[in-house]
């Protein structure tokens, strides 16, 4: 899998992250943080953000 891409490095998973630097680019394909996670309760607050990167945006529609 190619190197993340994104405009802004602060959406980024920690997998993405270190994907970029040469000789972890297949960490970058680890990465799970494909939808956002809400915290229970939390009236619209998240537990965890989505990975902004662009390269698997679309990811979790393909997941079953």
């Amino acid at each position: 899998m190619s190197a993340p891409t994104t405009a802004d490095d602060s959406t980024l998973s920690a997998e993405c992250i270190v994907g970029q630097k040469d000789g972890y680019n297949d960490l970058h394909g680890a990465c799970t943080q494909t939808e956002d996670i809400p915290l229970p309760h939390g009236g619209g607050l998240l537990l965890q953000r989505r990975c902004g990167c662009t390269c698997h945006r679309y990811r979790a529609a393909d997941v079953s």
